[in-house]
């Protein structure tokens, strides 16, 4: 059973996964999809979801943060912006939902780092 933090980062991990590969095989920019570099990041992402439950605390929430931002930023600079100013086309419409994963992950990753340790009960 995941934990509740576990859950929500394996969640956003996989909107940031749909969108990496409609961007880089099914809807790709350039035309050209790149299947080495799509299978590897995608790879990347499972790797950090199985290893994400036996971190401690305070590596979830680096993790949770880097790729938090990650998505955030380049969900808003290849897709939202571009998006708002010319229309939607193509992998922008998942590249919605990796913004908001990136967001996701942002707030996980800050309510990790406030998180504190429980007081030992006094015997």
């Amino acid at each position: 059973m995941l934990s509740r933090d576990h859950a929500v980062f394996a969640a956003a991990m996989a909107v940031e996964a749909v969108h990496l590969v409609d961007d880089g095989l099914v809807s790709p920019h350039d035309g050209v999809g790149d299947v080495p570099s799509t299978l590897i990041s995608v790879g990347i992402l499972v790797a950090a979801v199985a290893l994400y439950g036996r971190l401690p605390v305070w590596a979830r929430a680096v993790l949770a943060g880097l790729f938090g931002l990650a998505g955030l930023a380049s969900g808003l600079e290849m897709h939202v912006i571009p998006s708002l100013q010319d229309g939607a086309t193509g992998s922008d419409y998942t590249g919605f939902a990796h913004a908001a994963a990136g967001a996701a992950l942002l707030a996980l990753s800050a309510a990790l780092a406030t998180r504190r340790k429980p007081n030992p009960q006094p015997s």
